[in-house]
């Protein structure tokens, strides 16, 4: 059941796409976190493959990078992330090493609170109402994320960021 509730995790997620490239450096942060999260709550993109997707996945983590507040841990926060970047171009998205740099490195961000997938999406009945539910949830995910972002609040919307991308690398059992 794990293996099919994770297909149609990637599956939902795909039928989102709609991602179309790496961003100018010249572009702002809003911009950025925009274009990466289309393709989770966007138009369908039928011209998405698994380097698109990696794309928008390495800017969110590259996004969640640069904004996090200087304090203790941000060298070994962006360390996680480049290190969970590398094991994932290597491997794959769902490398459990690489999801687990990136809970570390979500830790960090927390105080030392355990990232945990959202228990409404572990509550399905069918296919078609869990992605109705991913779709919900990544949504309200993005507009905290681009709400926290407007009102400066950088280490706030880092951590959402992460949590985006743990959410899409955790398996959802049901």
């Amino acid at each position: 059941m794990k293996t099919r509730a994770l297909s149609l995790l990637i599956a939902t997620i795909a039928s989102f796409a709609s991602f179309s490239g790496a961003p100018a450096p010249q572009e702002d942060t809003k911009d950025r976190l925009l274009r990466a999260t289309q393709m989770l709550v966007g138009p369908v993109d039928a011209t998405l493959n698994r380097e698109k997707f990696t794309g928008a996945i390495f800017e969110l983590l590259d996004i969640a990078a640069a904004i996090t507040p200087d304090n203790q841990y941000k060298k070994d926060i962006r360390y996680r992330i480049d290190v969970a970047k590398d094991l994932i171009k290597k491997d794959s998205l769902f490398n459990d090493k690489a999801r687990q740099y990136l809970s570390f490195a979500y830790r960090q961000m927390t105080n030392g609170v355990k990232f945990e997938p959202p228990k409404e999406l572990q509550e399905f009945v069918t296919p078609a109402e869990l992605q109705e539910k991913i779709l919900k949830y990544m949504k309200a995910l993005v507009n905290k994320a681009l709400g926290s972002l407007a009102a400066g609040n950088s280490a706030e919307t880092a951590k959402i960021l992460l949590e985006i991308v743990l959410m899409i690398m955790t398996p959802v059992s049901g």
